[in-house]
């Protein structure tokens, strides 16, 4: 038997049998038992059960965050199988990576899709992460792993879909008040604080509205063991506006509106804000992240014909840097190129259009989607007073027109396709080889996904799903001339992926006490790559090119557990990537994980508590340095007293990394080059809601 299928049975096999042994958290309702993998799923078309949708979806709700207390909205994430943020816990330095998909290059930044409201979010630049916004301001995430369950957001979303949502008037004002204060003041050991203030209000049945003020501070955190990592002290300072609006009493339509911003600053922070790249020395930067949205919808739920929604969104990320030292050659020389203050910027705006047509008969139903959407995307770079050949600035104009179809029969089986085509043409305005300037690049391409279910039994169900992605080439792909040396590659063409899911579900109900559940879910994927674009920088040679083939393939196993007294999680991941023109590994694989979370519900004393292990195996990276892996234990509290003086208070603790141990992600690069995590961090977040 190969080593390869021995570490995935390994792998799966532990995952399997610790989580059959383990709770995973879990939400209870007055009709029965719900755990994480039966709550309802948004984001995927119709809204559905998780472990009833035929491909792997996750859903994060509000307690799952506030447990977190997270710094970054990648902390909030690190639960879910199969998906990692990196580089480093600096709140400028995060990506994202999901199924084997995500570097630090700007083509690894096209394959995963991130909204926020349904906004697209993006933004690269040169040894800046790439995900920016404030935890505290979020109610819920969802991810959607894997191309079948992405089309709805573009055919490029190899990696998946992370989506965002905000805080809401609604979820304060869930009786007969009209307005609520929420104050939040939190605290970190290693090191920082930070605090919120929420205002919720209902003018009337019609008309409600939420404003939010944050703030945060972070000082230089130790990493296990008490040792110093500098430049990871930074602010950042956030605001959201959000509002709905129901103009008429006889009708469902709405109108929601959200406007937001965070802004980051640091002074004398490395230029560098992942790995430890000291050579390039420090700079000031600020750090302004603006997203906006009026959405239209209107369920008609009396007419089939209708579930429409209709979105006007607008984006802006933007880091300005100034004051560069410390750069090889300072002080003697003045500053040049990337050191000089520069300006980085995207600007999109987007519209978006669908609507769902719902039609059944007396054993089937069947769920018809289908919309469009168009988006302008403008890049903004200046360095003094040039821009550079490395970050051209342009504009990419993107079209798509997509369908989804849903048919279930009986209940028991469940056929899913879905159907994209986008367009896409891009122009350099400065930045590049006076040949290519203001003329246009276009590319088109075109994605298809089949997905199945089929329920045996209340207990057991397979699923799996055949998809054809194919990823349109970006604005910074074509033009980028200063990488290395290299040039323009205008000759690029769009990058291929077809991936294959197959999993199993089950479903079982009074095992251990009356009335508890345990949901299992098991997936394993494989996505073969085509024309797949890296970043290659020889000199004379095009920056980016098509490498030919490489594949990722892997398994992930997500379960949860739910009872009146103990609740838990478990989420498994093994992941193999191999350019198959060299047989390198891909220096965008994991390190093989598994997430183990029990807890303890105390409902005499109002609180629960809990524990979570984070285990990664060992690897050689890219580098040819061999990762050890590690084992991080947390512990964590939650209570919520009913009576006396703290009546009404919010108390959530926890103590991160109790071990204190000095680790970084296999994922952050080699040893010398990888900022390490933070070290043992004790965590204490008070709450308070009046309502009145």
């Amino acid at each position: 038997m190969s080593p390869t299928i021995r570490r995935l049975g390994a792998v799966s096999t532990l995952a399997l049998a610790t989580a059959l042994s383990t709770p995973a958290a879990a939400q209870a309702t007055g009709e029965g038992v719900f755990t994480l993998l039966g709550r309802i799923i948004l984001s995927a078309g119709r809204a559905r059960v998780a472990i009833d949708t035929p491909q792997a979806v996750t859903a994060l709700e509000q307690e799952d965050l506030d447990r977190e207390q997270a710094t970054t909205p990648g902390e909030l994430l690190r639960a879910v199988p199969g998906v990692q943020a990196f580089g480093g816990e600096s709140m400028t330095g995060q990506f994202l990576n999901i199924r084997g998909v995500g570097t630090q290059s700007a083509s690894d930044e096209n394959r995963i899709v991130v909204t926020v409201d349904g906004v697209q979010k993006y933004f690269e630049q040169y040894r800046v992460g790439s995900h920016f916004g404030e935890p505290d301001l979020y109610r819920r995430v969802e991810v959607l792993r894997g191309p079948g369950a992405s089309l709805l957001y573009g055919s490029g979303a190899i990696g998946g879909v992370v989506a965002f949502e905000t805080r809401e008037a609604s979820d304060f004002l869930t009786g007969d008040e009209n307005t609520a204060l929420r104050f939040r003041l939190s605290g970190q050991s290693n090191a920082g604080y930070s605090g919120s203030l929420i205002l919720a209000h209902r003018f009337n049945e019609r008309f409600e509205f939420l404003a939010a003020l944050t703030g945060r501070q972070e000082q230089n955190y130790e990493a296990g063991g008490g040792v110093p990592v500098s430049g990871t002290n930074l602010s950042s300072q956030s605001a959201l506006i959000n509002a709905t609006w129901r103009p008429f009493d006889e009708s469902e339509q709405s109108f929601r509106f959200t406007l937001s911003r965070w802004t980051n600053s640091g002074v004398q922070v490395p230029y560098s804000a992942y790995g430890n790249f000291t050579v390039f020395g420090f700079v000031d930067r600020v750090v302004t992240d603006d997203t906006a949205q009026i959405t239209w919808e209107n369920p008609a739920s009396d007419n089939p014909w209708i579930d429409a929604r209709v979105q006007l969104s607008f984006s802006r990320s933007e880091v300005d840097q100034s004051n560069a030292t410390g750069y090889p050659g300072w002080p003697f020389s003045p500053p040049y190129s990337i050191f000089q203050d520069s300006v980085y910027a995207y600007e999109t705006l987007s519209l978006n259009a669908r609507n769902t047509i719902t039609m059944e008969g007396a054993t089937w139903q069947n769920y018809l989607t289908f919309g469009a959407e168009a988006a302008q995307r403008e890049r903004v770079q200046v360095s003094g007073a040039s821009t550079l050949t490395s970050h051209p600035a342009g504009s990419a104009d993107t079209w798509g027109v997509f369908v989804q179809n849903e048919f279930v029969l009986n209940q028991d089986f469940t056929l899913l396709a879905a159907l994209r085509h986008d367009s896409s043409r891009m122009v350099a305005t400065a930045g590049v080889d006076p040949a290519y300037l203001n003329t246009p690049i276009t590319h088109s391409g075109t994605a298809a996904s089949l997905s199945a279910q089929y329920r045996f039994n209340e207990a057991w169900s397979v699923f799996g799903t055949l998809a054809e992605t194919t990823r349109l080439p970006s604005l910074d792909e074509v033009f980028d001339s200063g990488t290395g040396g290299g040039i323009s590659s205008i000759a690029l063409r769009p990058e291929h992926a077809r991936t294959v899911e197959l999993g199993v579900a089950w479903q079982g109900r009074g095992l251990i006490a009356e009335g508890d559940g345990l949901d299992l879910k098991l997936t394993a994927f494989n996505n073969q790559f085509r024309d797949r674009i890296e970043r290659v920088g020889i000199v004379g040679q095009p920056s980016f090119q098509n490498i030919g083939r490489a594949r990722i393939r892997g398994i992930e196993l997500e379960a949860s557990y739910q009872s009146d007294l103990w609740f838990g999680r478990s989420a498994a991941a093994w992941i193999e990537g191999i350019d198959q023109g060299t047989g390198d590994r891909l220096a965008s694989t994991p390190a093989p994980e598994l997430m183990l979370e029990i807890g303890r519900r105390l409902p005499q004393q109002n609180l629960e508590i809990g524990w979570r292990g984070t285990f990664a195996g060992p690897v050689t990276l890219a580098s040819g340095d061999r990762f050890p892996g590690y084992a991080v234990h947390d512990l964590f509290l939650t209570w919520r007293p009913q009576s006396g003086a703290l009546r009404g208070i919010d108390v959530q603790f926890a103590v991160n990394n109790v071990f204190d141990l000095n680790y970084f992600n296999a994922l952050d690069g080699s040893y010398s080059t990888s900022l390490p995590r933070r070290g043992r961090d004790f965590r204490l977040t008070l709450g308070r809601t009046i309502t009145f």
